[in-house]
């Protein structure tokens, strides 16, 4: 073995190693644990439902209002544009594009909630008016408010993320499950023909039965009638 081996083995078994324990240190303080990183997008407000059914419903209830309440501050809208400026110049309507943008994703929510209720073996739409009864709620603090300050919280008011999100896999997952009870209950599938099949031929029409009994024709012509007794006999003329 080479003497550096040697060497070092020997001060190893001369020289133990000390830990924290043995030697009375104090133990090192654990690596700080970083922070989880913040979602982005705007989170949902406490109360919001957890189901994404009822989620879905909550997000219509709200955006829906707060399609209706554009309508109440749309001039409170304007002043306020010109007294601080729009970022979009010569529109027709204040925020037209953003009014665009909510009717489409309000469709979106609408798909997702009728989606999930006809793929529900069990009536559900109960629990969606609820949830959309509570979404539009959460406007009712401002609306309680001045005109000018609805139309504040209008102008700052976003929809969560999730609200989205979780509609469209709220809709592709209610689908799924509508094939799916499809396919397993063979009586609500209904067959039709192929387009381009011709049509069946008519049945052929039945020969006309044959009379039961057929009219006997007379063999010989029937005899004549015997004149009366008492008929006169007819004299020939002279």
């Amino acid at each position: 073995m080479a003497p550096a081996l040697l060497l070092a083995l020997s001060l190893l078994a001369s020289d133990p190693v000390t830990t924290p324990a043995a030697s009375g240190a104090p133990a090192p303080a654990p690596a700080p644990t970083a922070p989880a990183p913040a979602q982005p997008g705007e989170p949902l407000p406490a109360g919001a439902p957890t189901g994404d059914y009822e989620l879905a419903a909550w997000c219509y209830g709200a955006m829906s209002e707060y399609l209706d309440i554009y309508e109440k501050v749309k001039p409170d809208l304007r002043q306020i544009d010109k007294l601080f400026g729009s970022s979009v110049k010569n529109e027709a309507e204040p925020y037209a594009s953003d009014m665009k943008a909510a009717h489409a994703e309000l469709r979106v929510l609408a798909g997702a909630v009728e989606a999930a209720e006809k793929a529900s073996a069990e009536p559900i739409a109960q629990r969606g008016v609820a949830a959309i009864k509570l979404g539009r709620s959460i406007w009712i603090p401002a609306e309680e408010k001045t005109h000018r300050e609805l139309a504040r919280a209008w102008l700052t008011w976003g929809l969560p993320d999730a609200c989205d999100s979780r509609a469209r896999q709220l809709e592709a997952n209610a689908k799924l499950l509508g094939i799916a009870l499809t396919y397993n209950n063979p009586e609500s599938q209904t067959t039709t023909p192929p387009a381009d099949a011709p049509p069946p031929a008519p049945a052929a029409a039945e020969p006309p039965a044959a009379p039961t009994s057929a009219p006997v024709a007379p063999s010989q012509p029937p005899p004549e009638a015997a004149p009366a007794a008492d008929a006169p006999t007819p004299t020939s003329p002279h």
